[in-house]
């Protein structure tokens, strides 16, 4: 609720009552104090340029909000006047004879405002000025929405199909549901194949051909890749174990889906090479599409052309801005194809779906052991050690779920272990980057999952196209909002699954991000430590002590 402050006499008292309100809002929300501060910092200076532009004549007050929202801590200040540039010609309140004093507040009150561009947000609308604070960026704001949302999502399902006729939760589900479920998969289908063609093009044109990607650290990027083949054969095995999804007994919808054929495998290795540039863009064809890249990555890379590399890395940068577009509607995406899968299925899908979360944290595990036993067997190291060096980085990465975001923590533990930086330096940066150990158990579990839930057989010529193109991705796909759900929609389209399991694979997501972050991290450190080690460049005293 806003609480309003009358403005009509004295505007500093009321900025003062508003300020004391907000403090003391703060305060009974236990804030650290760092976030505190920062907090009054953004609202003195956000209500100082809004009320410098303030217009009383038809409303005598301003509003003021302090909430809290999916851990978030919001802030909105609603001040009545004319739109105006909030970040760069806000005035000061104070006027000053020397014009060159006033010039200064005035530009440090704009770079103040810029600097905090992540935490604020203004908006003009119905003749008020509103500025909206971010006071605290929960790190589980996503998993609480996404819970939400499903929650919200399984009951309206499950209301419509026992309180309902059968017309009336149907007709929902056709007119409503469905419609918008296809739209945003049908704009997913639109931007998959150009992302993961110019993404690949781009990742390996940029290390400069095959020399280039040798001279980024041959012995790193071997590690990296085997932790990557493991990981994928790990969850690969598991699924077959395992098999959650089989039983669901799912039919797609509205949304086409390209059957999986069985070739050989002769036949799978002689149909790599297209004998059409534009086919398998056209037809979807994964594999084909990835060799294209690839040629065309290298071949970028060898000839150095620099403006072809720039255009490639452009047009990425595009393609992944649409999808962004289509992202904004991913929480009615995920409520209309959970819904819909309640109201068509039944809840006993829901079993299958907690199936693909013992099958992650089942996979991550084994993962995770597979690191200490490399450590222990290439170099004798003591991975318990490694794990307890390790803590305040997995601590980190299950809090924040972002790998870019451990990378300090991660070069911390690396020097802690005795690591010389001239390793440690280059590994957490590019295992981050093109190593994601952890993605292919993501990639594998929901693949194959869909592949169970719908009924669709692959052969064994499939799977290890299929194995191929997880590696493949894992290592291009951009570090992106929406681009591991890209790579998943093509992996999906490759596999003959219907694309509207990306709904339930966004609903997992969140969750698998609490798991897939600190294994990605583990296996940075352990790739990181068999490189060193390797290279002789770790102090194993230091390690030990």
């Amino acid at each position: 609720m806003y609480k309003k402050f009358k403005a009509d006499e004295n505007k500093d008292n009321a900025v003062k009552e508003a300020l004391q309100y907000i403090r003391d809002s703060l305060s009974s929300m236990k804030l650290k104090q760092k976030d505190s501060d920062r907090a009054e910092l953004m609202c003195e200076e956000s209500l100082t340029a809004l009320m410098s532009r303030a217009d009383f004549s038809s409303q005598q007050y301003f509003a003021v909000n302090v909430r809290k929202s999916f851990g978030d801590v919001i802030i909105d200040l609603r001040v009545p006047g004319d739109e105006f540039d909030f970040y760069g010609n806000a005035k000061t309140p104070y006027q000053y004879e020397d014009y060159e004093l006033q010039d200064a507040q005035a530009a440090v009150q704009s770079i103040l405002l810029r600097s905090f561009g992540r935490f604020l947000s203004y908006k003009h609308h119905h003749q008020f000025n509103t500025v909206r604070i971010k006071a605290v960026l929960s790190n589980y704001s996503e998993l609480y929405k996404i819970l939400t949302i499903l929650s919200l999502a399984i009951v309206s399902g499950f209301v419509l199909r026992n309180f309902f006729p059968e017309s009336v939760y149907m007709a929902v589900n056709d007119n409503i549901f469905a419609p918008i479920r296809t739209i945003f998969m049908n704009g997913l289908k639109m931007c998959a194949m150009p992302v993961v063609m110019f993404s690949i093009v781009t990742c390996i044109s940029e290390m400069g051909g095959v020399s280039g990607i040798q001279k980024s650290g041959g012995r790193l990027i071997r590690y990296i890749l085997l932790f990557q083949v493991a990981s994928t054969a790990i969850a690969f095995g598991l699924m077959h174990i395992l098999r959650p999804g089989t039983g669901a007994n799912m039919i797609a919808s509205s949304v086409e889906t390209a059957p999986s054929e069985s070739v050989s495998l002769m036949g799978m290795l002689m149909n790599l090479v297209p004998s059409n540039l534009i086919r398998p863009l056209l037809e979807g064809d994964m594999l084909q599409i990835i060799v294209i890249a690839v040629i065309l990555g290298v071949s970028v890379g060898l000839a150095g052309a620099k403006a072809l590399r720039g255009i490639f890395g452009e047009l990425t940068a595009v393609f992944m801005r649409a999808t962004r577009i289509f992202m904004l509607i991913v929480p009615l995406a995920i409520f209309c194809s959970v819904a819909s899968m309640v109201i068509t299925t039944g809840l006993d899908t829901l079993l299958s779906v907690l199936g693909i979360l013992l099958a992650f944290i089942a996979s991550y595990f084994l993962l995770n052991v597979f690191f200490c036993l490399a450590v222990k067997l290439r170099t004798g190291l003591s991975p318990l050690i490694m794990l307890r060096k390790s803590m305040s980085m997995i601590v980190t990465a299950f809090s924040t779920c972002s790998s870019i975001a451990v990378i300090p923590d991660g070069m911390k533990c690396c020097d802690e272990m005795g690591i010389s930086p001239k390793i440690y330096s280059l590994s957490i940066p590019l295992c981050t980057s093109i190593g994601k150990v952890a993605f292919p158990v993501t990639f594998t579990t929901m693949t194959l999952s869909a592949a169970n839930m719908y009924g669709v057989e692959l052969s064994a010529s499939a799977m290890i196209s299929l194995a191929f193109s997880i590696i493949v991705l894992t290592i291009s796909t951009p570090g992106l909002p929406g681009a591991g759900i890209i790579a998943l929609s093509a992996l999906l389209s490759q596999a003959g699954c219907p694309l509207e399991f990306i709904g339930i694979a966004i609903s997992l997501e969140a969750i698998d991000d609490l798991f897939n972050t600190p294994t990605t991290c583990m296996g940075n450190v352990a790739c990181t430590i068999i490189a060193a080690d390797g290279n002789n460049l770790i102090d194993r005293e230091k390690f030990s002590a």
